[in-house]
């Protein structure tokens, strides 16, 4: 008999000692399964933190999110991927980002690989309910399926009280009535409807009591419009109330870690849609209940610089649910066991509705850089259901009498090539630090980190709409950016140039000729952007391109050519281009109408009334509403997109 079975005799005759030890050893080989939290998102729509009382608006009434808030951990340097919702939403779903996978553009159906899978289905796969109610708008062509596989339920009704007894969950829960609608967009009757008759009187802010930013001038039909802002969080309050009610009674808030945080920057001016600090800033907070705290490494009742972005949600959350992330999901966990601070977090904002723009930013925390490659497109720039909003509408007219002091003035100005705000000391972010001497090891660091970014993710956004559309329907614009065919460096190299003014010049004319036509169209968006006089001299170079094979260098041409030297070629080439049956093109071209002078836009007026008379594609449609509304004098029909 071996010794080891005479051990195990001898044992067994022992006072039950090995019993005990063999139940022991076990214990140790199969511990029991940690119990995974329950995780709320309360999700705020078109909201910044410069509004909230405990992000330091005294004027503001949101008792419920300060307690949350204050209770939690608070994020000082949290952003949104994009600066509206769809592409936003696409980040926080997949844990990737837009301008790798060709998801920038508002509401655009461009295909994804179908290896992106939605975070929650790994948190379906662990055994947990997952339900949203009740917003998606996940912004690609298989948002259905993101749909799907994210969702056990996805309705108004959704829950997690539609869960399996015992079953651990992950339930998000959007509330709307701080979207821009109700704040900015719709009619006032609409806004007193839906906000301020449904509030106490206790509970209204009025006009005069609301904190405003100082690019707002101070007139009480301002302050009137603003204060919606204020009131719609207080209904907005009430409602989280609602939620953090049920829970409670559930006895659900023990073991429930709870998320608040908004989708984008807010609806007020030069937020939501703009590719800014305040486009992209947000609140957010999570709080853990004393079962989970040792998955917060920052600690309740605290506060973090820490920079975080939406493309780090998913990764966070399966990371407190126990799971490893896939590894195409480029964002980071911030939480859990496994957290992994970052030095730097990144943003991009493209086109919103009709109005086409590009704008890339990065924030250590503490500053917020952001490069402009549209520069001679001004901050607020035109866009039907943005400029329904009275507020857009009482500015420009305060803008056409003289009436708004620089800082205000400067919404409707050229943008500068560079933007660098300090976002601790700067609450509205209106002093660019960018041409300060001071700052230029901090600027120069945030160029860099920005620079190697984009670099390294080859980001396709670069890509005009329309050539992005061409690409979509052969393979994924994701596909295409890793192939031989996309020759990034050579692209960011003509795009960087823009807005350097007379010193990129000569270069600029030297790759209008390149034979790579993404290089041709950022080499006539740079030309675009230099003063007339500079351009006088090589006006038959222009000309030339006026016969580029690459419909978007044809048409940024011509609008050189008529808008500053009054070309009927150039006049022509735009014309023609209005009624092209490609939307991408189309829309190109009157954005670059809408925003000439009076004197060249009127010559298209006959054009875009026959256009308006066509059934067109809705951003194309916008455009010419915008156009009409500008020169011909109509007022903005108003109708309920949201």
């Amino acid at each position: 008999m071996s010794q080891v079975k005479k051990m195990i005799r001898a044992l067994k005759k022992t006072s039950g000692w090995f019993l005990i030890l063999l139940s022991s050893i076990q214990c140790v080989q199969k511990p029991e399964p940690a119990e995974p939290p329950n995780i709320v998102w309360i999700v705020l729509e078109d909201m910044s933190p410069q509004f909230i009382g405990a992000y330091g608006n005294s004027a503001a009434n949101t008792p419920v999110m300060d307690s949350l808030i204050n209770a939690g951990t608070k994020f000082n340097a949290a952003f949104s991927t994009g600066t509206v919702c769809s592409p936003s939403r696409y980040t926080i779903i997949t844990g990737t980002r837009t301008n790798e996978y060709g998801t920038g553009h508002h509401r655009s159906d461009f295909p994804i690989p179908d290896t992106v899978i939605p975070f929650p289905k790994y948190l379906q796969d662990s055994g947990y309910h997952t339900s949203n109610n009740s917003k998606r708008d996940y912004n690609n062509a298989s948002r259905w399926r993101i749909t799907t596989e994210a969702w056990v339920e996805s309705s108004a009704e959704a829950g997690w009280w539609n869960r399996q007894e015992g079953q651990p969950f992950f339930s998000v829960f959007n509330f709307n009535n701080c979207h821009q609608s109700r704040t900015f967009t719709n009619p006032y009757d609409d806004y007193k409807s839906r906000i301020l008759d449904q509030l106490s009187k206790e509970e209204v802010i009025e006009d005069e009591e609301i904190i405003l930013p100082d690019f707002y001038k101070d007139t009480p039909e301002l302050r009137k419009e603003l204060a919606r802002t204020y009131n719609a969080l207080r209904k907005t309050d009430n409602e989280i109330d609602t939620l953090m009610d049920q829970l409670r009674k559930e006895k659900l808030v023990e073991s429930t870690i709870i998320f608040i945080y908004s989708d984008h920057g807010g609806g007020a001016l030069r937020t939501k849609g703009i590719g800014g600090a305040l486009g992209h800033q947000v609140p957010m907070a999570v709080v853990f209940p004393e079962k989970f705290e040792h998955l917060n490494p920052f600690g309740n009742k605290s506060e973090t610089n820490q920079p975080v972005t939406f493309e780090d949600l998913g990764p966070t959350v399966l990371s407190l649910a126990g799971i490893p992330a896939p590894a195409y999901m480029s964002g980071l966990p911030f939480l859990g066991e496994n957290s992994t601070p970052q030095s730097f977090v990144f943003s991009s904002s493209d086109r919103c509705s009709e109005g086409m723009d590009l704008t890339r930013s990065v924030s250590d925390g503490q500053y917020f850089y952001t490069r402009v490659f549209f520069p001679n497109q001004p901050e607020i720039f035109w866009m039907k259901y943005f400029d329904y909003a009275k507020t857009r509408q009482l500015s420009r007219a305060y803008l056409a009498n003289n009436e708004l002091n620089p800082i205000q003035n400067n919404l409707f100005e050229s943008r500068p090539k560079e933007v660098l705000y300090d976002l601790q000391n700067d609450t509205w972010q209106i002093n660019n630090l960018a041409t300060d001497p001071a700052y230029e090891d901090v600027l120069n660091r945030m160029r860099t980190a920005l620079d190697a970014k984009l670099k390294s993710i080859k980001d396709v956004h670069f890509l005009p709409e329309y050539a992005l559309d061409s690409v979509a329907k052969m393979m994924t614009p994701y596909e295409f950016k890793e192939s031989n065919d996309y020759n990034f460096e050579q692209i960011f190299e003509a795009a960087n140039l823009v807005g350097d003014g007379p010193a990129s010049l000569e270069k600029q004319l030297e790759l209008l000729m390149n034979d790579n036509p993404i290089v041709r169209y950022w080499a006539a968006v740079g030309l675009s952007n230099q003063r007339k006089e500079t351009l006088a001299e090589h006006h038959e170079l222009i000309e030339n391109a006026l016969r580029d094979d690459f419909p978007p260098v044809q048409i940024l041409a011509a609008s050189m050519l008529y808008e500053l030297f009054g070309n009927d070629e150039g006049l022509q080439v735009l014309k023609k281009y209005l009624f092209h049956p490609n939307q991408f093109l189309a829309v190109q071209a009157i954005q670059e109408i809408i925003y000439f002078g009076e004197d060249k836009a009127l010559a298209f007026l006959d054009d875009v009334r026959a256009l308006r008379a066509q059934k067109l594609p809705s951003n194309l449609s916008e455009g010419v509403d915008i156009y009409l509304y500008q020169f011909e004098g109509q007022e903005l029909y108003y109708a309920h997109h949201w």
